[in-house]
């Protein structure tokens, strides 16, 4: 069977910089499949699923693929997989994914349970890898587009998006006001939302990233915070206090 040496993804995504031992040799028959998190424009190199700020029992996570090479007229499946120890602490469902025919890219789910041991996070966090298992429809693709790397937390903790964002995203400061744990916490519980993103656009019903809402969706969550706010310092006689014991306020 003949060998040859791969570049490039398709659709214009390139790889550059490569040293010369990082080159691999790959099947010449078998199609090599990318898989990563972000978006399908925009790749992360890994991401933290927090279960403090779920609101379920079990969670989905996204990710995208992408075939190198020509579609088929035939449906194709993949599996994904793992050999970290610390994917052996949590329940993951995975389903055998289907590329239906003439179909290069497009994204996936798998779940996850909520861990009922409040101690497992106790200690440290947990990481977990998965990349494609090989079979004789497709091969891993190098580099950075063939694991989905994943940190596990349990922990209410701050947003990267909160103070600050890249336009045309919006920080979350905007609608939500000072950061605290308690407030963050409450929004959750309100709204259902967490780790979500906020995209200016004056369009309406645009198609969006996965947990991306509108700059109208997010004011009319504010509004949804502060009349539960109302309703929790009404019925308990105090206002609510954030771990600094201050009162906490939507704007």
């Amino acid at each position: 069977m003949k060998k040859i040496i791969f570049f490039a993804l398709s659709a214009g995504l390139l790889w550059t910089g490569c040293k010369q031992n990082d080159l691999r040799y790959f099947e010449e028959e078998i199609p090599l499949l990318s898989v990563w998190l972000g978006t399908n424009t925009i790749v992360q190199d890994s991401i933290t699923h927090n279960f403090a700020y779920s609101p379920t029992d079990q969670d989905a996570i996204t990710f995208n693929y992408r075939i190198v090479g020509f579609p088929t007229d035939y449906d194709r499946t993949f599996e994904l997989t793992t050999t970290d120890e610390d994917a052996k602490l949590l329940n993951f469902t995975f389903g055998t994914y289907k590329v239906p025919a003439g179909k290069q890219e497009g994204d996936f789910v798998f779940h996850v349970d909520k861990p009922k041991d409040e101690n497992l996070f106790k200690n440290k966090d947990l990481k977990v890898s998965f990349t494609v298992k090989e079979s004789t429809l497709f091969q891993p693709s190098p580099k950075d587009y063939s694991k989905l790397k994943i940190t596990f937390k349990n922990a209410v903790t701050k947003p990267d998006n909160w103070d600050k964002a890249v336009l045309p995203y919006l920080p979350l400061v905007n609608f939500f006001g000072a950061y605290s744990d308690v407030k963050y916490r409450f929004v959750i519980q309100t709204t259902g939302r967490s780790n979500f993103s906020v995209y200016r656009t004056v369009v309406v019903n645009p198609e969006l990233p996965a947990n991306t809402i509108t700059e109208l969706h997010a004011q009319a969550l504010k509004n949804q915070c502060k009349i539960a706010l109302e309703r929790y310092n009404a019925e308990h006689g105090t206002p609510l206090l954030d771990e600094n014991l201050n009162p906490v306020v939507f704007p």
